[in-house]
């Protein structure tokens, strides 16, 4: 009885994938060996027809292997396969001819071999341009595209045509034979050109097996030996080259990958220096080739220079106008992108004031309601439940202020009233205010005004006590125990107030607790709107983090600054610094505040 065997059937992806790079693996060995074999065979004989055969073997696999290629690729992807297959294959009846002739000893008037080889250059040149094609925007041809590669054709046919001038031009031959010598320069130089911009795309490199550009660099590399010296020591290498080269195209007909999505090309990250050095580089090729012919005797070449030179230029000035124009189309749909933006911030800050104009209306009646309800008679449980509706509905209160007041300093709708007032009398209601508060909780108060302050001043003085009345909230809030200091001095360094309407003076609210301090990485984000010092103590004391946000507002405004030194459990000190005018007394002068402690408790 026969034992049933079990087959092993990848299931996953990453099984197939292992299957598959294993057989490519064995397959390229396999042709790696038939590789080393012809070229150690041919390298070895003498001419002769395995001499022959040798160097045939792998430029006609190479031919079936790309044309077996293109034929099992997707439907939809076998147009660069077969226009690879088809640069391999005339390039291989090139080979094939001419070996035929050469045994035979025949040498034609016409090289009829030669036009298979351009005819599989520009077969080769075509794949690459559709490969460039599909992985610009639109699966089209780029501007950017077309100018590199023509100024890398350029220069390759400067460079080229340099190279092989004696041949194609010095010798005696008909016009047929130099026009064909002429063409390989300029077909070199086109598919060069093309394998460079291709390998300078990361899209459309991605798309091409590294073997195809190894292979394109070794046939160009021997085209040009040839035409150096066809017959010299370097004719073995060119074989060789010519032997591999094929190879290596055909392996590209195989793992050809289209190139996904339509996106524009992508450069790594000095992307910007190979484009600099395609712009720039050429302009100094000209000049270069015709000190290296001056230096070799060889006859100079004003027409060949002052083309190639102007074509170069042109294309620079291009590439430079291009430049130019997508920078003035940058920088217009940056200023469109700030516009919007200004704009979408004004409609909302303009519909967060709406908004917190409207609750505050029906809030203020809730609290008055709470306030109404002191003067009834109610038990406990509801004197409690008024109290509680009474601190909630304040502290939704002071919420709504803020986004009112914020969002009027985002819309530029916060004016400033111009007032005189007491200066001291404004510092001692306040201290007199926090003062109890602080002995609700615990904390010890202590309230000092600089005597060397004017007394009457103009500006606004409610939002001058705004702005000490949040930094004090924010001192209550994150000080366990300890005192509290409210302190309204000169600015140091401010230069002597003259008793005059026009007069100046820098003031400082100064406000120091010993509560638990800003580690020093928060320091700078504490004035940000929506910012907190940290997660788990916010969660701990509340807030919304606008309080500091519109104090830094204010003080501008007023024209001033807000600072801050801290650290970590040993308190904060925040320095508020506003600009105000002095109101001449005419009777006595400029009057200054109380000197000392205004206010002090716990």
């Amino acid at each position: 009885m026969p034992v049933p065997t079990t087959l092993s059937v990848p299931h996953t992806l990453e099984e197939v994938r292992g299957v598959v790079l294993r057989r490519f693996l064995a397959v390229d060995l396999m042709v790696a060996a038939l590789v080393v074999v012809s070229l150690t065979v041919h390298a070895v004989t003498p001419e002769s027809l395995l001499h022959r055969t040798a160097y045939l073997v792998p430029i006609l696999f190479a031919a079936v292997a790309a044309c077996l290629g293109a034929r099992t690729a997707p439907h939809g992807e076998r147009l660069v396969p077969t226009l690879v297959a088809a640069g391999v294959s005339l390039a291989a009846a090139g080979d094939v001819v001419w070996q035929v002739l050469d045994a035979a000893g025949v040498s034609p008037a016409v090289p009829v071999d030669h036009p298979p080889r351009l005819a599989g250059f520009l077969a080769l040149s075509a794949a690459m341009w559709v490969v460039i094609g599909r992985s610009g925007p639109g699966r089209r041809v780029e501007a950017t595209f077309m100018i590199d590669a023509a100024t890398i054709v350029v220069v390759s046919v400067l460079v080229l045509w340099s190279v092989s001038f004696g041949r194609t031009v010095d010798e005696d031959a008909p016009s047929y034979v130099r026009a064909v010598w002429l063409a390989y320069p300029v077909a070199d130089a086109l598919l060069l050109a093309l394998v460079v911009r291709v390998l300078l795309s990361s899209r459309a490199r991605s798309a091409i097996d590294a073997a195809f550009g190894v292979g394109v660099l070794l046939w160009l590399a021997s085209d040009v030996l040839y035409l150096v010296d066809p017959h010299g020591v370097g004719k073995e290498t060119m074989d060789a080259a010519w032997m591999v080269a094929p190879v290596l195209l055909a392996r590209a007909a195989w793992s050809w990958r289209p190139v996904l999505g339509a996106q524009a090309d992508t450069r790594s990250s000095n992307g910007w220096l190979v484009g600099l050095a395609i712009a720039v580089v050429p302009l100094f090729v000209p000049p270069t080739v015709e000190v290296v012919a001056d230096l070799r005797g060889r006859a100079e070449s004003p027409v060949m220079f002052g083309l190639s030179s102007a074509v170069l230029v042109a294309l620079a000035f291009i590439r430079t106008a291009r430049l130019m124009i997508a920078e003035q189309h940058a920088r217009a749909e940056l200023e469109r992108a700030r516009d919007e933006a200004l704009a979408a911030s004004r409609a909302k800050s303009a519909f967060v004031a709406t908004m917190s104009h409207e609750i505050r209306t029906p809030l203020t009646t809730v609290l008055a309601t709470a306030e109404m309800l002191d003067d009834v008679d109610l038990d406990e449980d509801q004197q409690d439940l008024q109290r509680r509706m009474r601190r909630s509905g304040g502290l939704l209160h002071t919420l709504v202020e803020d986004i009112l007041d914020f969002s009027r300093i985002e819309a530029g709708h916060l004016e400033l009233s111009t007032v005189p007032f007491d200066l001291p009398a404004v510092a001692g209601e306040l201290a007199h205010s926090y003062c109890a508060r602080a002995a609700e909780v615990g904390l010890a108060f202590e309230a000092l005004v600089d005597p060397g302050l004017p007394r009457l001043v103009r500006g606004d003085p409610g939002r001058l006590q705004q702005i000490a009345g949040n930094l004090l909230d924010n001192a209550l809030k994150f000080t366990d125990e300890g005192c509290l200091t409210l302190e309204v001095r000169r600015a140091p360094g401010d230069a002597a107030v003259e008793a005059r309407d026009d007069s100046e003076v820098a003031v400082q609210v100064v406000v120091r607790d010993t509560g638990i301090g800003i580690p020093p990485d928060r320091l700078a984000a504490v004035f940000g709107a929506f910012e907190q010092v940290d997660g788990s103590s916010t969660r701990r004391h509340g807030g919304t983090g606008l309080g500091l946000a519109i104090c830094g507002q204010l003080a501008a405004l007023m024209g001033g600054t807000i600072t801050v030194t801290s650290e970590p459990g040993r308190g904060s000190e925040f320095v508020a610094t506003v600009r105000l005018q002095v109101v001449r007394d005419d009777a006595s002068g400029t009057l200054a505040g109380t000197a000392g402690p205004v206010a002090s408790g716990r």
